[in-house]
């Protein structure tokens, strides 16, 4: 077999002792099973992004942030130093996440090298010593069904308290080890606490779950683990021990006005962030909006007046000469002739003036 190219510094540097074949292939890495610390273990190499098949990144890279302020700013521009970096981050988050769940207690591989962008780690074997097979591969009586959705389920909650979603949790990213399910794929997790689409990605993972084991037992199909599961994480109530019930939580409390206050001016400040990032100038502040009828804001046609005096407004003089009104406002105001001239109908500009200071201020806006 040919060895790959991503392999062979670590042949080189002894990381790997003999690559045997390749394992799987995804829609973000190859796997390859190795042999390394003569024992059998399995190398992902993640595929460039031009070969990734995975969609709608931006969902889930929100709110990921490295340390280097150099980074984050070409990393925020885009520029071609900064590809690189958003690459190195990607394949970066996998690694890290595996460590923070592993300190957690939830059953993923052990990881034992991350080098030249390649992972190494643990292989999920079966009971015969094979690699483990996934869980869209298998098939499972009613009880065995019911039994493994609750051990994921409960690990599931277990990533949650540690502030992790998967995002693309499937039948396909779960191996069946010989002593349990082992969760698999994690450069596209996200941070529970700063990625606004973390709800949206747990109620999805956790109801791809349930339909796929939904198939061998029907009683799931009534269940909502997902939202009750957000609802006491948000809470503050959620523990790797909590038991859940499935049934929908209740709607139609009091909104919380002061958190929902809180996410607009952060949004605010983040979206102030990257405009200053990119060089741009600050937001315009939004214009007040008036209403009518309000002493500001424009009136209503005729509004004010008796229906009697409107109509007799409607009837009085001759009509306006189109394209007229400016200047014939403007000489009645500045002419000085005999006798005051003749008020103006409100509907004619929209606004009621009371002084002539607001006028001679309306005709300079419309010169």
């Amino acid at each position: 077999m040919r060895v790959p190219e991503a392999l062979i510094p670590l042949l080189d540097q002894g990381v790997v002792q003999d690559v045997l074949r390749p394992l799987m292939s995804g829609k973000e890495a190859d796997v390859f099973l190795v042999v390394a610390e003569d024992e059998l273990r399995v190398a992902k190499i993640y595929k460039e992004a031009a070969n990734r098949s995975f969609k709608h990144r931006a969902e889930y890279t929100e709110g990921r942030k490295v340390r280097n302020s150099r980074q984050q700013r070409a990393m925020t521009k885009r520029s071609r130093y900064g590809r690189e970096q958003i690459e190195a981050a990607w394949r970066n988050a996998e690694v890290d996440v595996i460590y923070r769940l592993t300190a957690a207690g939830v059953r993923v591989p052990e990881p034992f090298a991350f080098v030249e962008g390649v992972l190494v780690m643990e292989l999920v074997q079966d009971a015969y010593g094979e690699p483990a097979p996934r869980l869209v591969d298998a098939t499972f009586s009613e009880d065995e069904a019911w039994d493994l959705f609750h051990i994921l389920l409960r690990e599931v909650v277990k990533m949650l308290c540690a502030g992790i979603v998967h995002g693309d949790l499937s039948d396909f990213n779960v191996l069946l080890s010989a002593d349990g399910p082992v969760i698999i794929d994690f450069p596209q997790a996200v941070d529970a606490a700063h990625n606004r689409n973390a709800r949206k990605l747990l109620i999805r993972d956790v109801d791809n779950l349930t339909r796929f084991l939904a198939r061998h037992t029907p009683a799931l199909r009534s269940k909502n683990y997902g939202e009750e599961m957000w609802v006491l994480y948000e809470s503050g109530e959620l523990t790797p021990d909590t038991r859940l019930t499935g049934r929908r939580p209740k709607t139609g409390g009091p909104t919380d006005t002061s958190s929902l206050l809180r996410e607009i001016e952060a949004m605010q400040e983040e979206s102030r962030r990257k405009r200053e990032a990119l060089g741009l100038p600050p937001r315009r502040p939004a214009r007040t909006p008036k209403t009518q009828g309000s002493p500001d804001g424009p009136r209503p046609h005729g509004a004010g007046a008796p229906a009697g005096a409107r109509s007799s407004e409607r009837s009085a003089g001759p009509p306006a000469e189109e394209g007229s009104g400016k200047k014939r406002r403007r000489r009645k105001k500045r002419g000085g002739g005999g006798g005051a001239p003749e008020a103006e109908p409100a509907q004619a500009s929209g606004d009621a003036f009371d002084t002539s200071d607001d006028l001679d201020a309306f005709l300079l806006v419309e010169d």
